[in-house]
């Protein structure tokens, strides 16, 4: 089959002139001077790295380069990579520039023996200018040429099966501007085949010629119509063949395999289906069968069907292919805290411990600290934590056995983590136990001065206060700060040798402003009392003493402490009972 093109090069039979040779080397020298000066400052400028240029070459139509004397030519220029910048083209004669800037050249003023050829100007790939010729076309001028015509195919195959289209292109050779083509099959011509192309489907038996009758100046004096060569048409049988292959087998179970189909001399319109158990698959269509779904012993084949009428079979089998599934182990991941507490302090120590099964031979497994490693192979792991810390044991199957999961983590734990509060420091405040600081405690009562160990917590006791009573008895006291997530140390223990405790009603009593800026006003309306006045820091350091003696309403002047928050004690002379109030002072 011939190309559209045919590009004619210096290695034409007839050799150019002395004269142009001989400036032809001498401009080949010179541009392989330049060219190698540019090649070694582009190194330089770009840290030796690969300049890309950019070429040409030019062509005209077949049998074009030996014409008749005044005949037009027509020379195309095909740039070889038009990514290129600043590309323009100079068509050269004899090496004299024509003033011709276009990929085309058409022209009917050469002589006999001219050559031809372009010069591309661009801006190469290390951003400098640049340039290329292009191959020399020799053109060659007779006064008489015998006119020649070659048929050949240009779409479709020969041999092929019947009732296949083939197309056919002629190439004159001398056949002037106006050439003349007939068509024929077995020498017969074909009614309205007059075009250089001609197309149709024929018999095994049929050959394929054209005539050409050239209108050319130059033919004479040769006979201005010619036959071409011959093409024999050849109609064969097509054998489809189909195979098929796998990605996996054997295979994990829901392991997704691909099957492909690999089909020979498969004719027009042919197609593939997928069968599973002699049950066809609809949804597998083309040469290429995805699923996850086999099962162990599952038979897998493909049929190839080829309804073209040159195939001997209508359908062809592939191969069979039995599945091989091999069942998953079930894995399981589990980590447990052995050591320490979540919530916790965040000074304090805590040991995970990790447990898995069904990983095969050899896993590996890890331990996790917010998605980084933090220990390798392991089964325990003791570690500091900060608050926020997700903490996830996670193993790796290292062996080709089938598992639910290769890789799977444990449910991850979140980390309650917060900075250790100071001991609270517990005072006696009269007959009222106070702590130091705000907050919610945990109030212990123990029989023995210690802690822990048979200390009992004292059941909805929370408050920063607490009046011990005969219901819990005589004993030892201390307090934990209760926090979110770290409990403080144990506070200093009070022992209490006092068997009974009266309290003084608030309802008796009011008490006002509260926040004061420095005078807290003490009323029993009408009713004059006896009591003593008691005022104490945070953390239970007495620093006013006050009594009332007969009076329904007195004065405490609190204007002489600093800003912040007091306890208030009344003790009653009269009967004893006692009352505490938390006050604050703001200035």
């Amino acid at each position: 089959m011939l190309s559209e093109n045919i590009i004619f090069t210096e290695t034409n039979s007839i050799r150019p002139r002395p004269c142009i040779r001989l400036w032809l080397n001498f401009d080949m020298m010179i541009r392989k001077i330049t060219l190698l000066f540019l090649l070694c400052v582009g190194f330089h400028t770009i840290g030796h790295a690969v300049t890309i240029r950019d070429s040409v070459s030019i062509s005209l139509p077949k049998f074009m380069d030996t014409t008749c004397p005044g005949t037009q030519l027509t020379f195309t220029a095909i740039e070889t990579n038009d990514t290129f910048s600043s590309v323009s083209y100079h068509w050269y004669t004899n090496s004299v520039f024509t003033g011709v800037i276009i990929d085309t050249f058409k022209t009917t003023a050469l002589a006999d023996g001219d050559s031809v050829y372009c010069m591309l100007y661009f801006t190469n790939s290390a951003g400098f200018p640049d340039s290329q010729r292009s191959n020399v076309i020799y053109v060659y001028h007779a006064s008489s040429i015998a006119p020649a015509l070659l048929i050949s195919i240009t779409a479709g195959s020969n041999p092929d099966c019947a009732g296949h289209e083939l197309w056919f292109m002629a190439y004159p050779k001398n056949g002037g501007t106006s050439p003349l083509f007939q068509w024929m099959v077995n020498g017969v011509p074909v009614a309205g085949a007059d075009t250089a192309t001609f197309a149709g489907i024929f018999s095994g038996t049929d050959t394929i010629s054209c005539q050409l009758i050239s209108n050319s100046p130059c033919s004479a004096p040769y006979d201005d119509t010619v036959i071409s060569n011959l093409i024999p048409i050849i109609h064969i049988h097509l054998h489809a063949g189909i195979n098929i292959t796998d990605t996996h087998n054997p295979m994990c179970a829901g392991t997704i395999d691909s099957f492909m189909a690999t089909i020979t001399d498969p004719g027009v319109g042919s197609s593939i289906a997928w069968y599973v158990n002699s049950v066809l698959v609809p949804t597998a269509v083309g040469n290429l069968f995805v699923t996850s779904s086999l099962h162990n012993g599952d038979l897998i084949y493909a049929i190839l069907t080829t309804p073209d009428s040159c195939e001997l079979s209508d359908s062809v089998v592939s191969n069979p292919i039995n599945a091989t599934v091999i069942p998953l182990n079930n894995t399981s991941v589990s980590s447990v805290l052995i050591k320490g507490s979540n919530p916790g302090c965040l000074d304090s120590t805590v040991t995970f411990a990790g447990t898995f099964s069904n990983f095969g031979k050899s896993p590996t497994f890890d331990w996790l600290v917010n998605g980084a490693i933090a220990a390798t192979n392991v089964d325990t792991f003791t570690s500091l934590f900060f608050k926020g810390d997700i903490v996830t044991f996670r193993v790796n199957a290292t062996d080709s056995g089938c598992y639910t999961n290769d890789t799977l983590g444990s449910t991850p734990y979140l980390m309650l983590r917060d900075s250790t509060p100071a001991a609270p420091l517990l005072s006696l405040i009269n007959n009222q136990l106070v702590n130091n600081m705000d907050g919610k405690y945990r109030w212990y009562f123990n029989t023995v001065p210690a802690y822990g160990g048979s200390a009992l917590q004292i059941g909805g006791a929370s408050a920063k206060t607490f009046h011990p009573s005969s219901l819990v008895g005589t004993g030892y006291y201390y307090t934990i700060l209760d926090t979110a997530n770290c409990p403080s140390p144990e506070s200093n223990i009070i022992y209490i040798s006092l068997l009974k405790v009266n309290m003084l009603s608030s309802a008796t009593v009011k008490i006002y402003p509260n926040p004061t800026s420095g005078i807290l006003n003490l009323e029993w309306d009408n009713r004059t009392v006896n009591m003593k006045v008691d005022v104490y820091n945070i953390i239970g350091q007495p620093l006013l003493h006050d009594e009332i003696i007969g009076q329904s309403h007195h004065e405490v002047n609190m204007a002489a402490l600093p800003e912040g928050n007091y306890m208030v004690v009344l003790r009653d002379d009269d009967d004893g009972n006692t009352s505490t109030y938390k006050i604050y002072l703001q200035k």
